[in-house]
């Protein structure tokens, strides 16, 4: 009975040595042609190993869907750590970590206000990243490079409505092309799409029609028309979450860029450590070293004349210091 009960120690302690920390991704979209995720997956993957185990789960652009497919995974009881993402998924994920209290949840680039004990967010300071982007279309379109006009007009194209964007995105890039001059005018559009690269082509065009010469495009696969129309006019834009600079170096002058790649290694790390602080949730920025631009991309160095370079070098580190300022500053 002694050696029946030490080999079957044995076996526990054998299948316990190997066991693997298991983390379910749910990208709420797709991978293909969509900056940030391409960053998550090149994050997840590159810490993968014989301790981690990664299963991605891509839960396609309807949305309605998403909130099922994070239940089924969580039904299933098989993973330590389900991970998913975007300021739309927040009460989602309240919902099933209620349904599952001892399932493990993560959420990124969102906040969960409150969160329960069995969840934890992270969000990007986007106020951050489009502010700066408000800074550099203000310099660009007052300058005199090859591709800005007399007009004093840029413009942001958004995929859809959002909190976010509303919020905090589109208010940010405003401050931010207004502290470059207060009587530049800026137009917003929406695709209403993420993958609708023809209508991302209609409203730049309608927006380089009016006058404008360089778009905060913040789109994902829709911003493939906004920079496709930016070519044909001869005119700018700007992109974010990672460097697309190599798409069209003379029309995409920079790239303002979360390390969601970083942060998915970093949380999924500390969650196999037991290091995650559950129940808690914070925003990431230039400070932490999660949101950047391309400085050293040779085309962003190449095509930006150097005082529009360094006057933007200079509000990184003001806002990495000190934070974006106040409207009276």
């Amino acid at each position: 009975m002694k050696r029946l009960f030490l080999l079957l120690l044995m076996v526990m302690i054998a299948t316990l040595a190997g066991a693997k920390f298991s983390v379910a991704i749910l990208i709420t979209g797709e991978i293909g042609g969509n900056a940030i995720y391409e960053l998550v997956q090149k994050g997840a993957l590159e810490i993968e190993s014989e301790e981690i185990e990664i299963k991605i789960v891509e839960g396609g652009y309807n949305q309605s869907k998403w909130e099922s497919i994070l239940t089924s995974l969580a039904a299933l009881n098989k993973y330590d750590l389900l991970m998913t993402f975007t300021e739309g998924m927040p009460a989602s994920v309240r919902r099933v970590a209620d349904m599952f209290p001892n399932q493990k949840f993560a959420l990124l680039d969102g906040m969960i206000e409150n969160s329960p004990p069995n969840t934890y967010s992270v969000a990007f300071k986007d106020d951050e990243m489009t502010f700066l982007a408000g800074i550099f279309a203000g310099l660009v379109t007052s300058s005199r490079m090859p591709g800005a006009n007399k007009e004093k007009m840029v413009g942001l194209v958004a995929g859809d409505t959002y909190p976010a964007m509303t919020n905090v995105m589109r208010p940010s890039f405003e401050k931010g092309v207004a502290t470059v001059d207060p009587s530049i005018d800026v137009l917003f559009g929406i695709v209403g799409s993420w993958s609708d690269p023809s209508r991302g082509s209609e409203l730049a065009a309608k927006q380089f029609d009016a006058g404008v010469d360089v778009i905060l495009s913040i789109a994902g696969g829709s911003g493939v028309g906004v920079i496709e129309e930016a070519s044909v006019r001869g005119k700018y834009v700007i992109t974010v979450d990672s460097n697309l600079i190599s798409m069209n170096p003379t029309v995409i002058l920079a790239s303002f860029l979360k390390h969601i790649d970083l942060l998915v290694k970093e949380t999924i790390i500390q969650a196999s450590k037991g290091q995650l602080p559950f129940g808690s949730s914070k925003r990431v920025g230039i400070s932490d070293g999660m949101i950047d631009y391309t400085h050293d991309d040779p085309n962003f160095l190449s095509n930006v004349p150097e005082e529009i370079r360094s006057e933007l070098a200079n509000w990184f580190e003001r806002v990495k210091e000190k934070g974006i300022p106040a409207d009276n500053e």
